[in-house]
Order: C-alpha cells, then sequence, then structure tokens
C-alpha cells in the first residue's frame, strides 16, 4: 500500500508532500490542487476581513 493509500484510508496521520505527490500526479494536477488551495484561502480570509457585525 502507497503512502497515499495509507493516508486515504486514515492510517497515517502524516501529510502529503509535494514530492509524494509528483511521484504519483502529473505536474498540472497538482498546480490546479494549488491554485484551487490558494482561492479557498483567499476566500476565507475575505471572510475574516469582512467588517460586517464588528461594529
Amino acid at each position: 500500500m502507497s503512502p497515499l493509500e495509507q493516508r486515504d484510508t486514515g492510517n497515517d496521520p502524516r501529510s502529503v508532500t509535494d514530492k509524494e505527490l509528483r511521484r504519483q500526479y502529473q505536474q498540472d494536477q497538482v498546480e490546479q490542487w494549488r491554485k484551487q488551495a490558494d482561492k479557498a484561502h483567499d476566500r476565507w480570509m475575505d471572510v475574516i476581513d469582512n467588517p460586517y457585525g464588528k461594529d
């Protein structure tokens, strides 16, 4: 069982490294995931910075 499969089944609490992802997935897929994560982070920061209700 690969390290990624172990993590998928919950048997390994460690995070997946970029190196492991590069071995298993194509570079364009990894870049797409990074962009999605960046967008989600930006949206979350917009929510945190929202002044609504802070008055």
